[in-house]
């Protein structure tokens, strides 16, 4: 009997650091994962990301192109033959969809999302591009990259066995949900305090070891269905929970809108700064989660130093969580006093950061 295979899962916010390191020495890349853990997503921010360096360096920019391979066919990637006279011989009409320099850069990615949802005439179709970066009459850009995303097929994705000819073709990274990561994001991108708070509080049920529905349930929890319900938030209580359980199934929205209301019951988040030596502090965690997220997206310059004085009523751990996000989302915050005194104090929680 053959021994299991063993990969190596990561992050999705380290998976990022290792796609841009093979992007570098323009290796094809293929991320693996279940669906809605950030992959398609994480692609996208890779590409805002090297865009910007890029520019510093030589002023030209960085694009992306989804080319879905599962809504093509095999003469779609290839293009269609036509006749040249003069010559005598065949030659292709390339697709327009594939990158050209003159028109969309000199640097980008062409992104096959979905990849192995394609037909195995279509993946086959796309291995001399990957491999030789050539189709057909086609070359890829110098500058251009090619990163797939995929399921596996043991996630019911509609994803089936990738060729072992394609595969050998990429470099081969496996993402797992997880929950520090796409926290990172959502304080960037300004995702419902509560929906963060919740997420860090019942970081189990992302789990990547819970499998995905096995019955007929269309709405069930991923990362991108619980942030799509955060949008909802701020709905009249009368229609919020069925809002959420549209995305994520009546349990899971039960569940997060009593968190809410917890949330809510706490009292305002301005009392505490107002107060910050009188205020409660909570016991519970996940009054804890709720506060130290809440501050932390009310933080400003002007009221750093309350904000701060009542962190250090808390303990560690959840100082270093409400610093993080708070200093994450406004890097100027890190340039008051009241940060520096505390990352002196906090030195070895800085370094790890």
């Amino acid at each position: 009997m053959p021994n299991p295979v063993i990969v190596r899962k990561v992050p999705i916010d380290r998976a990022a650091l290792l796609v841009k390191r093979l992007i570098a020495k323009r290796h094809s890349v293929h991320l693996w994962g279940k669906p809605g853990i950030g992959k398609s997503e994480v692609t996208r921010q890779i590409v805002v990301e090297l865009d910007i360096a890029q520019r510093e360096i030589d002023g030209h920019g960085w694009n992306l192109i989804e080319f879905r391979a599962n809504l093509r066919e095999p003469v779609d990637c290839r293009g269609i033959p036509h006749a040249d006279l003069k010559t005598g011989v065949t030659r292709w009409l390339v697709p327009d969809e594939l990158p050209r320099e003159d028109r969309d850069g000199k640097y980008g990615i062409l992104f096959l999302d979905e990849l192995n949802t394609a037909s195995m005439q279509m993946q086959a179709a796309l291995f001399q591009l990957v491999l030789e970066r050539k189709l057909g009459d086609y070359t890829l850009p110098e500058g251009w990259v090619i990163v797939a995303a995929g399921n596996a097929v043991s996630d019911r994705a509609a994803a089936q066995r990738m060729p072992t000819a394609l595969r050998n073709r990429f470099a081969h990274i496996y993402v797992v949900a997880d929950v520090n990561a796409w926290a990172k994001w959502a304080v960037k991108n300004n995702v419902a305090p509560e929906f963060v708070a919740f997420a860090r509080f019942r970081r189990t049920l992302f789990d990547d070891t819970r499998g995905l529905p096995v019955g007929d349930e269309n709405a069930f929890l991923t990362f991108r269905s619980f942030t799509k319900a955060s949008e909802f938030v701020d709905e009249p209580v009368e229609f919020r929970t069925e809002l959420f359980a549209s995305h994520v199934g009546d349990d899971t929205a039960t569940e997060i809108d009593g968190f809410i209301r917890l949330y809510q019951s706490l009292g305002s988040l301005e009392d505490i700064v107002a107060n910050p030596t009188t205020a409660k502090v909570p016991t519970e965690a996940s009054e804890q989660f709720a506060v130290c997220t809440g501050l932390a997206r009310l933080a400003t310059r002007k009221n750093f130093k309350q904000i701060m004085t009542y962190a250090n009523r808390l303990d560690s751990e959840r100082q270093t969580l409400l610093i993080h996000d708070a200093t994450m989302r406004d890097a100027k915050l890190k340039e008051t006093a009241e940060y520096s005194a505390w990352a002196v104090a906090n030195q070895h929680v800085v370094m790890q950061s």
